[in-house]
């Protein structure tokens, strides 16, 4: 009888942050922002640990560093994530072959480190392997809230806001055309 793995997993940490992020998105829109603020300080955790759990799973590990740069980027855990979570996504890029999640982590870095050469090529890398609308407008709404935080705090880095724009056009463009799916 095979045994079972027990203890933390990097994806059963990712799903757990993934529901904090949507609950605290949704007490920010009801302008609930103490509830919100306990609520992303909630996310970051459960993706911290899903990272911890596993460096090879760059999932949470991005996702964690999105929420920092929402929440505080002077949090000294954004610097020392960056290069750790950039060396999982290229490692995973390098074993074998990079489908739109490996591209658009590595786009998602590039816009937290202000790297436009690196973003925009990997957005175009993304959109030529993107499989459904839901994965465009997941990675546009990262972007989006990377864009409001920016805003808040009086940055504005249009070639990031250009690539959200991008990635809903595409998914507006399919959606135009009934299509879940690429055309």
């Amino acid at each position: 009888m095979p045994e079972l793995r027990r203890g933390p997993s990097s994806e059963t940490y990712g799903i757990l942050g993934r529901i904090r992020k949507d609950r605290w998105d949704a007490a920010f829109n009801r302008q609930e922002f103490f509830l919100a603020s306990g609520l992303l300080n909630k996310a970051i955790e459960a993706y911290l640990n899903g990272f911890d759990a596993d460096w090879r799973d760059a999932y949470p590990g991005i996702n964690a560093l999105t929420l920092i740069e929402i929440k505080d980027p002077q949090d000294p855990r954004r610097e020392k994530l960056i290069p750790v979570v950039t060396y999982a996504v290229e490692r995973r890029m390098a074993a074998g072959k990079p489908d739109y999640w490996d591209h658009v982590a590595r786009m998602e870095l590039a816009v937290l480190t202000k790297d436009q050469i690196t973003a925009i090529d990997a957005l175009t890398n993304a959109l030529a392997a993107a499989r459904e609308i839901w994965e465009l407008e997941s990675t546009a709404r990262n972007l989006g809230f990377i864009r409001r935080a920016r805003l808040m705090r009086n940055e504005v880095v249009s070639w990031a806001n250009q690539a959200e724009g991008v990635l809903l056009e595409r998914a507006n463009n399919w959606a135009a055309k009934g299509k879940r799916t690429p055309p």
